[in-house]
């Protein structure tokens, strides 16, 4: 059982208690929450908080409310979390591009590490390494191989810089010794036709792509995590495929404004942990190409801390200027 898979169990483990304790005895929530997705509408954090809120909702017995904030990789969204009254009624949908914002070089109007607190942490997701169907890379030992052949050609599209793509992408050329040349896009949406028509040789990606894979338009070479995806369980790792060590793995969870009373925090903690746990919630996901991975704030601000780190020795070491 490797790293990930223990967290998980501990994480199931310590939130199994919570289900089916009783909000009648609380005064919050009094007026509707809102959980804000600083991505646009048919992402993969807009399915993830549009699942949780219909269930949440039920059990805080008060309407959960998703907006979408998109803009600026995340900023504008995560900006006016951390700018809301710290009430418990205003949430953020965090992931990767969180902790990489705390990571970056970023000026920014907020402190994503001391505005925010953890109230839960969500969901895991397995990205995907894919190329053009038409490509003759086939696995990462012929990227790795023709990026040695012809260092700086080959080209890996991402929705942005400093996003969790590119990043990815940079902690794959550090890690195999290669050089490769970054073309940055408006959103991930727009990368999949240039990559369909072999334009970009390869992106990661969510399993929002697997219609893609399936049809054959796009092929996956190889799954970013350190455990392979139950959606297509023959694609090996990039760690399995050759790169020893190789770990990208995306989330999402839930954060609010850090100074919330800790006892909002412990109920919101309880609610989303009690709708995750829910067998319709989870096969809901499972659809989505997401693992539900419930459990404590201390559990997540711990998991954002080591991400956090992670990203910013990707930054450093490849000189990632934001600004």
């Amino acid at each position: 059982m490797n790293r990930r898979h223990v967290l998980v169990a501990g994480l199931l483990a310590s939130a199994s208690h919570l289900v089916g304790m009783s909000y009648a005895q609380d005064t919050f929530p009094a007026k509707p929450i809102r959980i804000v997705v600083p991505f646009v509408p048919g992402s993969a954090p807009d399915v993830f908080a549009r699942v949780l809120a219909d269930k949440m909702a039920a059990i805080v017995g008060k309407p959960v409310i998703v907006e979408n904030k998109p803009g600026a990789s995340g900023i504008i969204g995560t900006e006016l979390v951390a700018h809301a009254s710290a009430d418990g009624y205003t949430l953020l949908v965090a992931s990767p591009s969180t902790t990489i914002l705390a990571a970056s070089n970023r000026k920014l109007n907020f402190n994503p590490v001391k505005d925010l607190q953890p109230v839960a942490m969500g969901v895991y997701m397995s990205p995907v390494l894919v190329t053009s169907g038409m490509s003759q890379i086939s696995d990462v030992k012929t990227l790795i191989a023709m990026a040695k052949a012809r260092p700086g050609k080959l080209i890996f599209g991402s929705g942005g810089v400093g996003n969790s793509q590119h990043l990815a992408a940079e902690m794959l050329k550090q890690m195999a010794g290669i050089d490769m040349l970054h073309v940055p896009f408006h959103g991930t949406p727009l990368i999949m036709p240039s990559l369909i028509r072999g334009e970009v040789d390869f992106t990661f990606v969510d399993a929002s792509a697997l219609p893609l894979i399936k049809s054959g338009k796009i092929r996956a070479i190889a799954v970013g995590s350190s455990t392979r995806s139950k959606a297509i369980p023959d694609v090996p790792t990039v760690a399995e495929a050759g790169v020893s060590g190789f770990n990208y793995q995306s989330w999402f969870g839930i954060l609010t404004p850090t100074a919330a009373p800790s006892s909002v925090v412990t109920l919101l903690n309880r609610a989303i942990n009690q709708a995750l746990l829910d067998p319709v919630v989870r096969v809901r996901l499972s659809e989505a190409g997401m693992e539900v991975t419930p459990g404590t704030p201390e559990a997540m601000a711990a998991f954002m801390a080591e991400d956090t780190k992670r990203w910013a020795n990707v930054i450093q070491t490849a000189k990632i200027k934001f600004d």
